[in-house]
């Protein structure tokens, strides 16, 4: 996932000039003491933070808490069961009521969130503490279920977003939500009976989390004290945000709480970079708009990734121009003043910039970062991009001159209400005032995105053009290499191979994952360039590529890099123990290294914390497949379509085993099922053609062609295709179908030879020419193929 090996390696080299951030060694300051023993000195400041969302990130719920929130007047019904949050001396308790009318209670013990809503924990078995079913709106103080808010209007036509029961596992803090609302936490997890003894120091982000164990200093300054004199900064002894951080740095302290994506390590500290330790998510996920607005929650980080104030302001801006260290938002009474200095010209003309008038009080913020919301939880695009109402006619993306005009209901998430005169009537105006072409950069990221979501590799000239354009924002061009692993068309690979070159670090990494899947010797040589790059996340990701790779050719500095860089992604494998999607990568890991025992055990732990999810049953069917064990991969495809009966790979892999035993009226209906899920599922749709050509079905005869035509490049599928056409003495509709399968500009080298040798073999000498020049010119077809056109091209020119 670059032939001009000699640009590849000067290029790379800069990285491996460069060292690691290097990790802040807290050593010398001590232990962590909790912020209480910082008031003495920092009275204002302790202030400041302990009524900050930052500070109230978890507060233990309490009695006085509980005064803040108005009372359940009735159970609400959630499932099947009822449940209400009844107050008392201690704070509050859960009581439910099943279906078949058993009660339990729970005792409310903390609360977290507050700036929106509020969600509240309860203990469970095994030292576990759920999310309860119910939470609270604050704004409106009201009670809703939990659950059911999170649910995402996704309008690609794609699968509906479900809600999960409360009990779930992701739903479960300690397991997946814990790290940016308490400080100090020690998780304590015991993988023998799945159970946790989790710690943290103080609940919310305090001091120390941002400046480091607090003992030392704490000491120094009462020994300066008790001298009479001053503390100074060389006798610190405390990380100071700002001083001792660089911008870059003090960035990255910021966004591990504030991004979706995964974690590394575990061993992040202030002053260290974020793609040292985390990866995110980008565009590919659908809980973005294809033109990168947010329609699930996405914690703003991405959207921080494609701005281009950050991206061309270097030095200038930072998460901290705008918030304070507690996170509020510095401009509250004059929110135009964070645009300054860079843009004074447009505030000091926001009145002629922004075509509204002074009394409306529209500031830039209103129509650059508007205010959208998932699950009642409120956030701003940090984006800064204009609005563009054409994106909401293209995409269905919400923009911020229909959120205030004629639609204020889709702040809360429905941007259905975004009525289609009222976002015409917009794009006018905004095209009037801004030009037609206002958001073009939007709508053409955008259109690329949702092509490469809808597999509309047609559009891969374009699509690869706009990933090596060197103005793609970084968001975009991952979320674009991601998608390109759907794509089966071998001409993306020179392009994916040069962005491991990339400026942007994210983009390298993601650019060496998706070279996973390209074997070439170019790709292994970009590998092992990356493999010792500044980053750690582009080493990890380099190193998983490399992953069962034959390196015996290579030198011993090449090796050595890659064995470096492996340690640092099998440290990335084994950091969350009590996550499903760990032991399901540790499967990966060993099956692809050829330990099929291993694989098979890990995928079976995977099961074990999470018995719902197919990828691992999907899997260990294949490596049970591949070791000769059939039956065993029967079951536990079996155990897969009992989760998800409709889907498209569990069907079809059944469908194989089915053949296999001879089954071929139970494979018959597995691919059906596959093709109902996936109608353009090629393996499917040719494994169906061929069962049903050898009965002389002529409805296997459509689905060959069928498969044929959505994979042209697969010769399989055509050649399959072309005989039993011959078998069923129906060889007159081979030539049409071979001229169209040329003309897609992708089909294998042997359609352009079967048809010019069938013209050949008709006499018809001009035609067959036509074919070989089609071929010898082909951009897709590799050069033997080229070659081998030319050379049948000038023995008939020849007259031989």
């Amino acid at each position: 996932m670059n032939t001009k090996l000699s640009l590849t390696i000067p290029c790379a080299s800069l990285f491996l000039a460069l060292q690691p951030a290097p990790a802040m060694d807290f050593t010398a300051q001590g232990e962590y003491l909790g912020s209480s023993d910082c008031i003495v000195c920092h009275e204002r400041f302790y202030e400041l933070w302990s009524t900050s969302h930052h500070g109230k990130a978890m507060e233990a719920f309490s009695a006085s808490l509980a005064k803040s929130l108005v009372p359940m007047k009735e159970p609400m019904m959630i499932g099947k069961e009822k449940f209400i949050v009844e107050f008392d001396s201690q704070g509050g308790i859960l009581k439910g009521v099943s279906e078949c009318g058993t009660e339990k209670t729970w005792r409310l013990r903390h609360s977290f969130g507050g700036r929106n809503v509020r969600y509240f924990l309860i203990p469970m078995e095994k030292g576990k503490l759920q999310v309860a079913p119910l939470a609270y709106y604050v704004h409106q103080g009201k009670w809703y279920d939990a659950t059911a808010s999170m649910v995402r209007d996704f309008q690609d036509g794609g699968p509906e977003d479900e809600a999960v029961h409360w009990t779930d596992r992701s739903l479960t803090f300690n397991t997946s939500c814990h790290d940016c609302h308490v400080s100090q936490l020690e998780k304590n997890y015991n993988p023998e009976d799945d159970s946790y003894t989790t710690t943290w120091k103080e609940p919310g982000i305090n001091c120390e989390t941002c400046h480091g164990p607090a003992e030392a200093h704490v000491k120094a300054a009462e020994e300066a004290a008790a001298q009479g004199k001053e503390l100074t900064t060389e006798n610190l002894k405390l990380l100071r945000f700002h001083e001792d951080l660089d911008m870059a740095q003090r960035d990255a302290t910021c966004g591990p709480c504030h991004a979706k994506g995964q974690v590394l390590t575990r061993d992040f500290t202030p002053g260290e970079l974020f793609f040292d330790h985390y990866d995110l998510t980008s565009y590919e996920d659908r809980d973005f708009w294809p033109d990168g607005r947010d329609l699930g929650e996405n914690y703003t980080q991405t959207g921080w990734m494609a701005n281009q104030c950050n991206l061309t302001k270097s030095g200038q801006l930072e998460c901290i121009h705008c918030h304070t260290s507690s996170g509020r938002f510095r401009f509250k009474e004059n929110p135009n003043q964070a645009c300054l200095p860079c843009h004074e010209k447009r505030v000091d003309e926001i009145v002629a910039h922004s075509h509204h008038a002074a009394e409306t009080g529209v500031t830039c913020v209103d129509c650059h970062m508007p205010t959208t919301a998932q699950a009642f939880m409120s956030r701003s695009d940090h984006t800064f991009r204009p609005p563009s109402p054409q994106a909401t006619l293209e995409f269905g993306s919400p923009n911020a001159c229909n959120l205030c005009h004629h639609n204020k209901e889709a702040i809360m998430g429905n941007y259905e209400g975004h009525r289609k005169e009222n976002v015409e009537w917009a794009d006018k105006h905004v095209k009037k005032w801004f030009g037609e072409d206002s958001g073009s950069t939007i709508l053409e990221q955008g259109r690329i995105i949702q092509a490469c979501r809808e597999n509309e590799w047609d559009k891969l000239p374009e699509i690869l053009a706009y990933l090596d354009n060197p103005n793609c924002d970084p968001a975009a061009a991952v979320a674009i290499l991601r998608l390109l692993n759907n794509c089966p068309r071998p001409e993306k690979w020179p392009v994916i191979r040069k962005q491991t070159e990339n400026k942007h670090e994210w983009v390298r990494a993601t650019a060496a994952a998706s070279l996973q899947y390209d074997s070439s010797y170019e790709a292994t040589q970009a590998l092992l360039i990356t493999a010792g790059d500044r980053f750690r996340t582009v080493r990890i990701r380099a190193a998983g590529a490399l992953l069962g790779r034959n390196l015996a050719g290579y030198t011993d500095a090449e090796r050595k890099a890659y064995a470096d860089a492996h340690e640092e992604y099998w440290n990335s494998l084994v950091i969350w123990p009590d996550r499903w999607s760990t032991h399901y990568n540790q499967g990966i890991y060993y099956d692809r290294i050829g330990d099929s025992d291993k694989s098979l055990a890990a995928y079976e732990k995977s099961m074990e914390l999470r018995n719902d999810v197919i990828q691992p049953m999907i899997n260990a069917s294949m490596v049970h497949a591949r070791s000769g064990n059939s039956t065993n991969a029967y079951e536990m495809l079996q155990r897969a379509l009992e989760v998800e009966p409709n889907n498209a790979m569990v069907n079809f892999n059944l469908a194989l085993l089915d053949a296999e035993f001879n089954k071929l009226d139970d494979a018959e209906k597995h691919l059906r099922a596959s093709l109902k899920a996936e109608p353009e599922m090629p393996q499917a749709a040719y494994n169906l053609g061929v069962l049903l050509a050898r009965k002389n079905d002529k409805e296997g005869f459509q689905w060959l062609e069928s498969a044929a035509t959505l994979v042209p490049e697969n010769w399989n599928y055509t050649s399959s295709y072309l005989f039993f056409l011959q078998q069923a003495k129906r060889s007159t509709e081979a030539e049409p179908f071979l001229i169209a399968i040329i003309a897609t500009d992708r089909a294998a080298a042997q359609a352009y030879f079967a048809l010019a040798g069938n013209y050949e073999q008709e006499g018809r000498t001009s035609e067959a020419l036509e074919i070989y020049k089609k071929a010898k010119f082909a951009k897709h077809l590799p050069m033997d193929a080229k070659r081998y056109a030319s050379q049948m091209e000038q023995r008939l020119r020849s007259g031989n």
